[in-house]
C-alpha cells in the first residue's frame, strides 16, 4: 500500500504564468532548487539539487502547457514516486492540485513522508509568493525542512 499527499492553492497569476515557474530552469532555480537541470518533454531526464548532497533524479511523464505536469523522482526504491501538478484557470488566477504519490511505507519512508508534508507547504508556499510578488526566500536546505 502506498500513501499520497495532495495539496491545493490558488495563485493570484495565470495558468501559463504558473506553468513557467514550474518547467523554466531560471524560474525553479527562484523559487525551488539551487540547480534545475533537464529536457522538458515527455521522457527527458531531470536533475534537481538542492545542495551538493541533496539531489534528486528523475524522468518527464507528461507535460501538457499550461495545465499538467508529472515527473518521477527516484527518492527510494524499488520504485520512484511520482510528482503532478495540474492547473486551471480560476477567475483571472490558477488552482494549483500538487499530487505526490507512490509513498512506500516503512521507517525510510514514514521519515520521508512527514519531511515532504512540510516540505511541499514551504516549497508551494514560495512558489506562490514569487509568482504573486517576485519575491521569496532563497532555495536549499532550511532547518524547518
Amino acid at each position: 500500500m502506498t500513501k499520497t499527499i495532495e495539496k491545493q492553492r490558488i495563485i493570484y497569476a495565470t495558468p501559463q504564468r504558473t506553468f513557467q515557474a514550474l518547467t523554466e530552469k531560471e524560474e525553479m532555480e527562484r523559487w525551488f532548487v539551487q540547480k534545475a537541470e533537464g529536457e522538458m518533454r515527455p521522457g527527458g531526464a531531470m536533475r534537481f539539487a538542492w545542495a551538493p548532497d541533496m539531489v534528486e533524479k528523475g524522468q518527464i511523464l507528461e507535460i501538457e502547457p499550461p495545465h499538467r505536469l508529472s515527473y518521477t523522482w527516484e527518492a527510494f526504491s524499488p520504485s520512484p514516486v511520482t510528482i503532478t501538478f495540474e492547473l486551471s484557470a480560476e477567475n483571472g488566477k490558477t488552482r494549483l492540485h500538487f499530487i505526490q504519490n507512490g509513498i512506500g511505507e516503512g521507517e525510510n519512508w514514514g521519515n520521508y513522508y512527514a519531511g515532504m508534508i512540510h516540505g511541499w507547504d514551504i516549497h508551494l508556499d514560495h512558489l506562490t509568493s514569487w509568482l504573486e510578488t517576485g519575491s521569496c526566500p532563497p532555495p536549499g536546505p532550511t532547518k524547518s525542512l
